[in-house]
Protein backbone atom coordinates (compact mmCIF):
# COMPACT_ATOMS: atom_id res chain seq x y z
CA UNK A 1 0.00 0.00 0.00
CA UNK A 2 1.74 3.33 -0.68
CA UNK A 3 1.18 6.64 0.66
CA UNK A 4 -0.09 9.88 -1.12
CA UNK A 5 3.57 11.54 -0.80
CA UNK A 6 4.93 8.38 -2.69
CA UNK A 7 2.62 9.31 -5.60
CA UNK A 8 4.13 13.01 -5.69
CA UNK A 9 8.06 11.48 -6.10
CA UNK A 10 7.94 11.05 -9.49
CA UNK A 11 6.33 14.75 -10.42
CA UNK A 12 9.46 17.31 -10.07
CA UNK A 13 8.54 19.89 -7.19
CA UNK A 14 8.23 23.51 -8.29
CA UNK A 15 8.78 26.45 -5.49
CA UNK A 16 6.35 27.97 -4.13
CA UNK A 17 7.76 31.35 -5.13
CA UNK A 18 7.44 30.19 -8.54
CA UNK A 19 4.67 31.41 -10.55
CA UNK A 20 4.11 30.54 -13.92
CA UNK A 21 3.84 33.14 -16.60
CA UNK A 22 1.17 34.43 -17.92
CA UNK A 23 0.26 35.01 -21.59
CA UNK A 24 0.28 38.96 -22.71
CA UNK A 25 -2.67 40.34 -22.82
CA UNK A 26 -4.35 40.85 -26.31
CA UNK A 27 -6.54 43.39 -24.43
CA UNK A 28 -4.36 46.31 -23.87
CA UNK A 29 -4.89 48.41 -27.81
CA UNK A 30 -8.15 48.80 -26.30
CA UNK A 31 -7.54 49.13 -22.75
CA UNK A 32 -5.05 52.03 -24.11
CA UNK A 33 -7.87 53.49 -26.55
CA UNK A 34 -9.98 54.11 -23.38
CA UNK A 35 -7.66 55.44 -21.27
CA UNK A 36 -6.68 58.37 -24.28
CA UNK A 37 -10.56 58.96 -24.01
CA UNK A 38 -10.73 59.33 -20.47
CA UNK A 39 -8.19 62.02 -20.60
CA UNK A 40 -9.02 64.38 -23.42
CA UNK A 41 -12.77 64.09 -21.68
CA UNK A 42 -10.87 65.04 -18.40
CA UNK A 43 -8.51 67.77 -20.53
CA UNK A 44 -11.83 68.92 -21.96
CA UNK A 45 -13.57 69.27 -18.12
CA UNK A 46 -10.23 70.82 -17.05
CA UNK A 47 -10.81 73.80 -19.70
CA UNK A 48 -8.54 72.94 -22.50
CA UNK A 49 -10.02 73.47 -26.35
CA UNK A 50 -10.44 70.46 -27.89
CA UNK A 51 -11.75 71.37 -31.35
CA UNK A 52 -13.13 67.64 -32.63
CA UNK A 53 -15.42 67.32 -29.06
CA UNK A 54 -17.09 70.31 -30.13
CA UNK A 55 -19.45 68.42 -32.06
CA UNK A 56 -22.62 68.17 -31.18
CA UNK A 57 -22.62 64.00 -31.23
CA UNK A 58 -19.00 63.50 -30.18
CA UNK A 59 -20.43 60.80 -28.21
CA UNK A 60 -19.93 58.39 -31.69
CA UNK A 61 -16.05 58.35 -31.18
CA UNK A 62 -17.25 55.87 -29.05
CA UNK A 63 -18.55 53.81 -31.39
CA UNK A 64 -15.44 53.86 -33.17
CA UNK A 65 -13.49 51.84 -30.22
CA UNK A 66 -15.76 48.88 -31.48
CA UNK A 67 -13.77 48.68 -34.41
CA UNK A 68 -10.76 47.90 -32.39
CA UNK A 69 -11.79 44.66 -31.76
CA UNK A 70 -12.54 43.55 -35.90
CA UNK A 71 -9.41 44.58 -36.33
CA UNK A 72 -7.38 43.06 -33.65
CA UNK A 73 -9.04 39.54 -35.15
CA UNK A 74 -8.33 40.76 -38.75
CA UNK A 75 -4.36 41.55 -37.88
CA UNK A 76 -4.01 38.03 -35.60
CA UNK A 77 -5.89 35.86 -39.07
CA UNK A 78 -3.50 37.53 -41.50
CA UNK A 79 -0.34 36.40 -39.08
CA UNK A 80 -1.49 33.11 -38.88
CA UNK A 81 -3.35 32.76 -41.80
CA UNK A 82 -2.25 35.13 -44.37
CA UNK A 83 -4.16 37.21 -46.42
CA UNK A 84 -7.83 35.30 -46.80
CA UNK A 85 -11.40 35.04 -46.04
CA UNK A 86 -11.49 35.34 -42.45
CA UNK A 87 -9.21 38.65 -42.70
CA UNK A 88 -11.81 39.71 -45.17
CA UNK A 89 -14.85 39.09 -43.13
CA UNK A 90 -12.97 40.98 -40.06
CA UNK A 91 -12.21 44.01 -42.49
CA UNK A 92 -15.74 44.14 -43.20
CA UNK A 93 -17.03 44.08 -39.54
CA UNK A 94 -14.75 47.18 -38.94
CA UNK A 95 -15.68 49.10 -41.88
CA UNK A 96 -19.17 48.72 -41.24
CA UNK A 97 -18.68 49.82 -37.26
CA UNK A 98 -16.77 52.75 -39.06
CA UNK A 99 -19.23 53.90 -41.34
CA UNK A 100 -21.89 53.71 -38.58
CA UNK A 101 -19.50 56.07 -36.41
CA UNK A 102 -19.08 58.20 -39.38
CA UNK A 103 -23.12 58.53 -40.16
CA UNK A 104 -23.42 59.96 -36.58
CA UNK A 105 -20.32 62.31 -36.63
CA UNK A 106 -20.29 63.87 -40.13
CA UNK A 107 -24.42 63.78 -39.85
CA UNK A 108 -24.97 61.58 -42.96
CA UNK A 109 -28.82 61.55 -43.82
CA UNK A 110 -29.69 57.66 -43.14
CA UNK A 111 -32.40 58.00 -45.90
CA UNK A 112 -29.68 58.23 -48.42
CA UNK A 113 -26.99 56.23 -47.17
CA UNK A 114 -29.00 52.91 -46.30
CA UNK A 115 -27.71 51.06 -49.04
CA UNK A 116 -24.67 51.21 -48.22
CA UNK A 117 -25.80 48.68 -45.51
CA UNK A 118 -27.52 45.80 -48.06
CA UNK A 119 -23.75 45.86 -49.71
CA UNK A 120 -22.19 45.45 -46.27
CA UNK A 121 -24.68 42.58 -45.63
CA UNK A 122 -23.34 41.12 -49.25
CA UNK A 123 -19.54 41.34 -48.38
CA UNK A 124 -19.86 39.92 -45.09
CA UNK A 125 -21.87 36.61 -46.62
CA UNK A 126 -19.22 37.07 -49.12
CA UNK A 127 -16.05 36.78 -47.09
CA UNK A 128 -17.81 34.33 -44.44
CA UNK A 129 -16.51 31.20 -43.60
CA UNK A 130 -17.99 28.13 -42.71
CA UNK A 131 -18.18 27.45 -39.35
CA UNK A 132 -18.59 23.56 -38.53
Amino acid sequence: MSSPDDNNLSQPQVPATVKEAKPASSNWPLGLAVVVIGGLLLARNLGFELFFLDFHNWWAFFILLAAIGPLQQAFIFYRKEGLGAAVANSLVSAGAIVFIALMFLLDMSFGTWWPIFVIIGGLYMMTSRNRH
